[in-house]
């Protein structure tokens, strides 16, 4: 697992050129996905252009559909589409506590409203779906600490609180890999989020868990409610003063 954690921690818009593969060439989450989607439904995927859908599976080099639930299940990875800066289609077995059709509609400024200090990433967001949909594939990192191991987040999941007898290896390291791609129409492009979850204590060594405290500790209030992650600061705080 890639370990994006910088110092200072920021909110921000900037993607980086990518030139490997679109997606993992698995399918170890497929049995995952499957659970999800019988447990939630159309909640996880909803699909307003079917034939940007089948441009997409073509790009992606998969058996041709215009179901976006169908190419889904091609990939580890989630899947959405926006065009014109809007989300078209979207199934994301693996939501980071949303629910992915109630964004359908939305313009990238819209589903990023609820971002904390996202202020530069929405006056962003047009430029970075025009972006997205003119110029090559590019790459982003998203992480954050959780109470739970489990891939999905949707919003019905209560998650364990931190409390007095909360320890290290009650806690997740959690990682989005956020990348995208250009349709060829120039105004519409693919979004594809890899998730991932590993045991906190396998990235807990002395460089990467000080990266982790001093990362937590820049972020601003907002960050840290928005993210859940109050009580985690105070307790790796706590933990990485007896390091």
């Amino acid at each position: 697992m890639y370990f994006p954690v910088t110092v200072p921690y920021r909110i921000s818009p900037t993607m980086s050129q990518h030139t490997g593969d679109l997606y993992e060439h698995n399918l170890s989450y497929l049995e995952h996905k499957y659970t999800q989607l019988d447990k939630y439904g159309t909640d996880l995927y909803a699909n307003r252009r079917p034939e940007l859908v089948s441009k997409a599976s073509e790009i992606l080099g998969v058996d041709k559909t215009d179901s976006i639930k169908e190419l889904a299940l091609n990939f580890r990875e989630d899947i959405a589409i926006l065009h014109n800066g809007v989300l078209e289609s979207i199934c994301f077995c693996f939501p980071s506590s949303w629910t992915p059709s109630q964004r359908i509609g939305k313009s990238l400024a819209e589903i990023h409203n609820p971002v904390a200090d996202g202020d530069t990433l929405r006056k962003m967001s047009q430029r970075l779906a025009e972006t997205m949909a003119t110029q090559g594939n590019f790459r982003r990192y998203v992480w954050t600490i959780s109470t739970t191991g489990e891939l999905s987040n949707h919003p019905s999941i209560i998650k364990p609180t931190v409390t007095e007898d909360t320890i290290i290896d009650d806690l997740y390291f959690r990682m989005e890999t956020q990348t995208t791609c250009p349709l060829g129409d120039g105004v519409s492009s693919l979004f594809l989020v890899l998730v991932e979850t590993c045991p906190l204590l396998e990235v807990w060594d002395s460089e990467k868990s000080k990266l982790i405290v001093d990362s937590i500790n820049s972020m601003s209030d907002n960050v840290l409610e928005y993210k859940n992650l109050i009580d985690v600061k105070r307790l790796l705080n706590n933990m990485s003063t007896k390091l």
